[in-house]
């Protein structure tokens, strides 16, 4: 046998195997079914290619030859059924199967046609007893073989992107068995088409151990664990093999047969040794199936790395995405989610109900009128959906089919149901084993500890924070109140210092005039002085009062103004008229520069603004001992502005905060002029506050310069 015929025999046996082991498996599984054909029709094709190279007669290569082209024209068609199968496209690709196949059907009666082969022949060049002596129609053949393989390869790209994780990886392995598969198998057409030796059928053996590998590392078609058992069993069955073997020969060389009483007495020690022995290499043998299957991480491994990994975690969305990945990884699940108990509502009758929430993938709820809750409660073990299905339980298995579930087990604290693991189909579309459902019950109850745990954290966690803030909102009030109280025993010392002074002093000097005049101190001639004196402390001491009751009515919650359009112009010609007088008295230039047009009307309160307007021109004629104060107007489209600039002792920097605050007073003013009340700001402030759309605001200030206020009131709509 050359080494052609022999690469093609391996592969067939190993293809063979391959297609069996995989439909033994599960034979539902449509995606195990696809792949079974294709490795089936893979080991045909290659015990036809042997057959054909060895055989010693014309009609036997024929035979072979016929075996061969019937099962190569049906590769690409499995083909592309199992890659449909696995990119999960299979509905939309239906017509194009049935297309595919009606042509692959004709190209296989075609091959029984002199136009596909016209007979048989040696090929001595190769070694090869026979080979195909090719029709005039035979290189339709290869083109559709490859046109089909190539479509195929293509679909697989274009959707690999689709997928992710352990799926990723085996299409990644799929792809790359099918174009192993496909070049190393493609060369074997060059000898009838282009006269080249076939030297890539000796790789195509590579495509099963693609596949093997998909299987072994990323779970392909889900028989990993299989895999393992049987590779267990025949490295156990071959050491006992071995050892009996070696026994019974030398017992019949050397001891007269294994029934002489020699070695019936030397069977009973060796029967003693090789118990233990076999126990040793069992053990051995199951651990390198663990470190070749399972990358060293056997069931209990598992159990107890898990066990440890939850009963460590105390945040429940930790908890959450362990249990997911694990899942995921142990049992090659495509979904998870995890319900929660949680009471829900009252009903009429006033019993309480409840609902299992979902807190990974937000299903919504179970509710407790829902059969899988019923179910789960009542017997509170693992619920399967293909047991319930085969039960007869239809309405249980439509409510487990709402939530794509295939298993739904409880998460069980002291005997009570505190929430549901639910897990979808497997990624491999197999059925969960009795094994997978025993692991998820141990799992299940110690996520249930786990997850009880972290509730019972979160619980006492929120409690802490709450508690924390409570506490950080009492400690803030108390502060809040300490600093308001502490601002009002300030208002209070400046309102008694104020009222202390300016009421006083005024009193104080109409009380002495009038007491000289009682007393007839005063000279003819200076009556009128003192009594102009006492005079101008009273209108003084009117001002103060009457400040000081403006301030309170507006510093109160009941402060409102008649908001509405009023005509500038009047109210400043009548302020300008009043204060030239005032003006004429003092050492101080005052000068008004209105607008050429009138100013348009401003929506305000006609009684309030013109008291805002004359404190500011008050308060400039107060801190300007001698220079200039100019009032000047303007607007636009939208506001008004009046600003008032004087030539005064200015404000420093750091009392600029405090000029609207009731009493507040610069430094420099308590020194310039000491009866100042402290209210005249405060006054206009509150007015501007409660005229919407208005401001006022220190434009400029510098310390013995002078200062500039500036007040903005809103334009009436519809008046420009």
């Amino acid at each position: 046998m050359n080494s052609f015929a022999f690469s093609s025999i391996f592969t067939s046996i190993l293809s063979f195997g391959l297609a069996f082991f995989v439909i033994y498996k599960n034979y539902k599984s449509t995606l195990n079914r696809s792949w079974f054909f294709v490795s089936f029709l893979m080991g045909v094709w290659s015990l036809g290619l042997w057959g054909v190279v060895v055989s010693s007669t014309y009609i036997e290569a024929l035979f072979f030859q016929y075996i061969l082209d019937l099962s190569a024209v049906f590769i690409p068609l499995s083909f592309f059924k199992f890659s449909i199968n696995l990119l999960k496209i299979n509905d939309k690709k239906r017509k194009q199967f049935v297309i595919f196949s009606i042509l692959s059907c004709l190209i296989a009666l075609m091959s029984f046609t002199s136009l596909f082969k016209k007979g048989m022949a040696p090929l001595l060049e190769y070694n090869f007893n026979f080979w195909i002596n090719p029709g005039s129609l035979y290189p339709v053949f290869p083109l559709y073989f490859s046109l089909l393989m190539f479509y195929s390869f293509y679909l697989i790209i274009v959707n690999f992107k689709n997928f992710n994780g352990a799926e990723r990886s085996q299409i990644r392995y799929i792809l790359i068995a099918g174009i192993i598969g496909f070049l190393g198998g493609a060369t074997n057409f060059f000898p009838q088409v282009i006269k080249i030796y076939p030297v890539g059928n000796y790789f195509v053996i590579l495509y099963i151990v693609s596949v093997a590998y998909a299987i072994l590392k990323h779970r392909l078609m889900g028989i990993r664990t299989i895999a393992s058992k049987v590779y267990t069993y025949i490295l156990a069955s071959t050491f006992v093999f071995i050892v009996f073997y070696s026994i019974v020969s030398i017992e019949e060389k050397y001891l007269s047969g294994i029934f002489s009483s020699i070695s019936l007495t030397i069977n009973v020690l060796v029967a003693v040794l090789f118990s233990n022995a076999f126990i040793f290499i069992l053990e051995k043998i199951q651990k390198s199936s663990d470190q070749i299957f399972f990358k060293g991480r056997t069931p209990q491994k598992i159990l107890k790395e898990l066990s440890l990994r939850l009963s460590s975690s105390i945040n429940i969305d930790k908890l959450m995405s362990i249990l997911s990945h694990e899942f995921k990884k142990i049992l090659a699940t495509e979904d998870i989610d995890v319900f929660l108990f949680q009471k829900d509502t009252v009903s009429k009758s006033g019993k309480e109900k409840y609902a299992f929430v979902s807190i990974l993938n937000n299903k919504g709820k179970i509710v407790s009128s829902n059969i899988i809750s019923e179910t789960v409660l009542n017997n509170k073990a693992a619920l399967v959906r293909d047991e319930a299905e085969k039960r007869g339980e239809a309405k249980l298995v439509e409510q487990l089919d709402k939530l794509k579930a295939k298993i739904v087990a409880p998460l069980i604290m002291r005997d009570k149901v505190i929430g549901l693991i639910l897990l979808g189909g497997k990624i491999s579309d197999d059925a969960y084993t009795q094994e997978d459902i025993e692991f998820l019950e141990i799992i299940s109850s110690q996520a249930a500890v786990a997850i009880e745990n972290a509730r019972l954290y979160k619980e006492v966690d929120d409690f802490s924070k709450t508690l924390q803030q409570k506490v950080d909102e009492q400690t803030q009030e108390l502060k809040d109140k300490a600093e308001h109280m502490k601002k009002l025993m300030e208002m209070r010392s400046e309102f008694l210092d104020i009222t202390s002074h300016q009421l006083r002093t005024p009193v104080s000097v109409i009380k002495g005039v009038l007491s000289m005049m009682q007393e007839g101190s005063i000279p003819e001639n200076k009556k009128a002085e003192f009594l102009n004196a006492a005079m101008d402390k009273s209108i003084k001491l009117g001002e103060i009062i009457n400040d000081i009751l403006r301030a309170s009515e507006m510093d109160s919650d009941k402060f409102t103004m008649n908001v509405r359009a009023v005509d500038l112009n009047e109210i400043l010609e009548k302020i300008k008229s009043d204060k030239m007088k005032t003006s004429l008295v003092r050492n101080v230039v005052l000068t008004f520069n209105f607008t050429k047009e009138p100013l348009p009307p401003v929506m305000t309160d006609e009684k309030y603004i013109e008291q805002a307007i004359v404190n500011l021109i008050n308060n400039a004629f107060q801190y300007t001992p001698e220079g200039t104060i100019t009032v000047t107007t303007s607007a636009d489209k939208d506001f008004v502005t009046i600003r008032v600039a004087d030539t005064g002792i200015g404000i420093p920097d750091k009392d600029r905060k405090k000029m609207f605050q009731k009493f507040g007073r610069a430094e420099n003013a308590k020194e310039a002029f000491t009866d100042g009340s402290g209210l005249g700001l405060f006054i206009i402030k509150q007015i501007v506050d409660a005229n919407p759309g208005s401001k006022i605001e220190i434009e400029k200030t510098e310390v013995g310069k002078g200062t500039t206020f500036a007040l903005t009131l809103p334009v009436a709509r519809g008046t420009v």
